[in-house]
């Protein structure tokens, strides 16, 4: 029975030795200590545990000190039903674009983090559900009669959720704060840079997609992602630590996205913002500047350079919180056409204010208006209202235009597990019908747009 129970220890002191060589040598000594091996026995099943992770090749895989302190995954999953519809009035006359109502997954994300010690980190997540353009197949079929030969072309169009990264950066951090380099938000936008996983609303407002969306020569791609330096740190305040103070800046390329745009364009950002909590208070500036203004274009002009500030504020009392930002940007045109040499500045602005009321420990009240004004630059429904159809109407650009949001948060285990019903009514106002000469909008003031938008979203974080 002994003999038995030996051969059995050994056996799996030598099968495991090849994955933890160094916790098994300590339970080898502890059986030769209590008698159960001897000291060559033990000699031997390290030899051959040594052995066989040799002949394996894990030894030039898996260095003797392990590479990476800590390494975690991260995933969240939304799914979403959403049901639209969206009319536009020229004239007095109202026409109705086809509706929308379909199901689809918002996000997929799958994230990992290493720690890999002294300081230096690394995280990349991405995101499966990020949508890709159309691609597009032709198919030919030939068929011969009486000598002729007909071929018929069919093409089909279909659209395919490829995936984007959302995140991928390289990080030291240190009694200094934390440098970030790489593809990650800059500090711009309070909506924006809320995770989507904390959404008071279902979706972010058309104010935030005005500045945080890509460029197409409405909305600015100002804030969101860029590849570059990002630094942040902060320092508590106070005994206890009552107040925090957070600042960090970014150095970064002035156009958004992680591959190389061949814009020789930086963008430069600073933010600071201020914690108390014994009053519930967060107060926050955020301030960005593209000397060259990157790839933007502007009506009358090229770009020169765009400025943008974000004040920001969030207060929570009891069961209430009250989240309020305004984002203004001065984007200031000059262009080489005789007719309009100067070009024409244009300052859009906008705001957004949240409230979110606990009715239960589950169940939460969630109400948001929203303002915008392009300030003649523009904006279409599309650009401002995720998925919106306006199909088969022609989409009018419109001057301005405001949104309110209405809906109920339920969460099963806070952000973790929660189900979001929302409604949003939105309104664009003053279709721009072209631009004179210097760039100068013509507007229609009675002319209108109208959304209606029903969403209803499950979330699960890991």
């Amino acid at each position: 029975m002994n003999s038995t129970l030996k051969s059995m220890l050994i056996a799996a002191a030598a099968i495991t030795s090849v994955s933890a060589f160094a916790q098994d040598k300590a339970t080898l000594d502890l059986l030769v200590k209590k008698g159960i091996i001897t000291a060559e026995e033990r000699a031997k099943t390290l030899q051959t545990a040594a052995a066989t992770k040799t002949e394996s090749g894990m030894d030039r895989v898996f260095i003797k000190e392990a590479g990476a302190n800590r390494l975690t995954f991260a995933g969240r999953i939304q799914g979403q039903w959403e049901m639209a519809d969206y009319t536009q009035t020229a004239a007095g006359v109202e026409t109705q674009a086809a509706d929308l109502n379909n199901f689809m997954m918002r996000r997929i994300y799958l994230g990992a983090k290493v720690d890999v010690g002294h300081g230096f980190s690394g995280e990349l997540v991405y995101n499966f559900a990020d949508n890709t353009p159309a691609s597009s197949t032709s198919t030919s079929t030939s068929t011969t009669s009486g000598g002729a030969t007909t071929t018929t072309t069919t093409s089909t169009s279909t659209t395919v959720r490829g995936g984007a990264f959302d995140k991928a950066v390289f990080t030291y951090e240190s009694e200094l704060g934390k440098f970030d380099v790489g593809y990650q938000k800059v500090q711009f936008g309070q909506e924006e840079n809320t995770s989507s996983s904390a959404l008071y609303t279902v979706e972010r407002s058309m104010v935030t997609r005005y500045w945080a969306e890509s460029h197409n020569g409405r909305r600015l791609g100002f804030g969101a992602r860029h590849v570059g330096l990002h630094y942040s740190n902060k320092a508590v305040i106070g005994e206890g630590g009552p107040g925090t103070l957070a600042y960090g800046a970014a150095i970064v390329d002035a156009v958004q996205g992680y591959n190389s745009t061949g814009v020789n364009d930086y963008g430069y950002y600073g933010n600071v913002s201020f914690d108390w909590k014994p009053l519930g208070t967060t107060i926050g500036f955020n301030y960005g500047i593209t000397p060259q203004g990157g790839t933007l274009t502007t009506v009358g002009g090229s770009m020169d350079k765009v400025e943008g500030l974000n004040p920001y504020f969030k207060y929570v009392t009891g069961d209430l919180t009250v989240v309020g930002e305004y984002i203004t940007t001065a984007v200031d045109a000059s262009s080489t056409t005789v007719a309009s040499k100067d070009g024409v500045d244009r300052d859009p602005n906008g705001y957004n204010i949240t409230l979110a009321y606990k009715l239960s420990e589950n169940l939460e009240a969630v109400a948001r208006y929203s303002v915008l004004d392009t300030d003649g630059r523009g904006q279409q429904a599309s650009d401002g209202f995720r998925d919106i159809n306006t199909s088969p109407l022609s989409a009018s650009t419109y001057d301005k235009s405001n949104s309110i949001f209405v809906g109920l948060n339920y969460y099963f285990n806070k952000n973790n597990a929660k189900i979001q019903l929302g409604y949003e009514k939105a309104k664009l106002e003053g279709r721009i019908s072209g631009y004179a000469g210097d760039g100068t909008a013509t507007v229609v003031g009675a002319d209108h747009a109208d959304a209606d938008i029903f969403r209803l979203q499950a979330q699960v974080l890991f």
